[in-house]
């Protein structure tokens, strides 16, 4: 799950390296529709996870999955915060730079590690605050489907 493909899959279509080479052959950009990747394996920190990329394409097209959301990343994420925040709002999410004090009006989501249990201490109980490890997240954007 890099970065490039969690974006991409938010906002165009993945083609097959075998696109590549048809263009080449060509000699010219050929129509992609042949070239689509569909079910394939994606590989996060060892692990092989089937992915249906037809799928995310088509919910991804249908309406950005986070849409309506506002999100604060904590440091301590993998991706980092400046690339998280670049993910999220390529997927139509909003960020926010600092924890509210008092509860906000509308939802937020931190999107955190096990590592950040300290930092959100003070948030529990407080309405319109989750949590959500940044593992998570990520698996969320690469089906397009959120929750």
């Amino acid at each position: 799950r890099t970065i490039k493909l969690l974006v991409a899959v938010s906002v165009c279509d993945i083609v097959t390296p075998e696109w590549v080479d048809a263009c080449r052959a060509a000699d010219q950009f050929v129509p992609v529709d042949a070239y689509l990747l569909g079910e394939c394996t994606v590989s996060s920190k060892g692990i092989k996870v089937p992915w249906d990329a037809a799928k995310a394409r088509t919910r991804a097209a249908a309406a950005p999955c986070l849409r309506g959301r506002t999100f604060y990343i904590t440091k301590t994420t993998s991706p980092d915060a400046d690339k998280l925040k670049i993910i999220i709002e390529k997927a139509g999410g909003a960020t926010v730079e600092t924890l509210p004090t008092t509860a906000p009006r509308s939802p937020l989501v931190v999107v955190c590690t096990d590592r950040d249990r300290r930092e959100l201490q003070r948030l529990q109980g407080m309405r319109n605050v989750s949590e959500l490890r940044d593992a998570e997240l990520l698996a969320y954007l690469l089906q397009q489907k959120y929750g």
